[in-house]
């Protein structure tokens, strides 16, 4: 198995896990792409916020590179969220430092992510589904020294696969709108 060929499995897995992670969408979720534009390591959230903007995806994309969301605003963010967004879906997204044999994996689940773990920060817990990708090892002073184009790749994965889930969503959806006495085949 090739390289191009290993980098399309995976992208397959994560829009599928994503999706099922998602399940049934009745509204446009909310993506909640958190970390700073000045730290390399922790812009992962901000790249993944810009792309999706960029793509003009049918959800409510909270934190770019323009406007990011990081420790100092995130409470404000949530409350907004809960204001204006309320009983949306929100996929949280962030960096995250992990082992040595976590380096480059994106991980994606159903339920919240904790944002500034690493750093000791105590932050609300965010998101219904999470997407986390791991950008360095050790501790979190690391994240200074990430290369950005290791980022950008991981940040361009996880764009590609909240684009994807959010178009198989809205099919999925066009599906079961088909009036009742219409059979499809799955």
């Amino acid at each position: 198995m090739n390289i191009e060929t290993s980098e399309r499995i995976a992208q397959n897995d994560s829009v599928e896990a994503l999706a099922g992670a998602l399940g049934t969408l009745r509204r446009p979720p909310v993506v909640l792409c958190i970390g700073s534009d000045r730290v390399t390591g922790d812009c992962i959230g901000p790249l993944v916020g810009h792309m999706l903007t960029v793509r003009g995806l049918d959800c409510t994309v909270l934190g770019t590179l323009s406007q990011p969301v990081t420790a100092l605003n995130l409470e404000e963010t949530l409350l907004t969220v809960k204001r204006k967004y309320a009983g949306r879906k929100v996929i949280a997204v962030d960096s995250c430092v992990g082992d040595g044999d976590e380096l480059g994996k994106i991980r994606i689940r159903r339920g919240s992510l904790h944002p500034g773990l690493a750093c000791g920060k105590k932050l609300p817990k965010v998101g219904d589904v999470s997407i986390t990708a791991t950008v360095t090892v050790g501790k979190a002073d690391n994240l200074y020294s990430v290369r950005l184009g290791f980022v950008f790749s991981l940040a361009t994965q996880i764009a590609d696969a909240v684009e994807k889930a959010l178009v198989s969503a809205k099919r999925t959806d066009k599906i079961r709108k088909i009036p009742h006495y219409v059979t499809t085949i799955e």
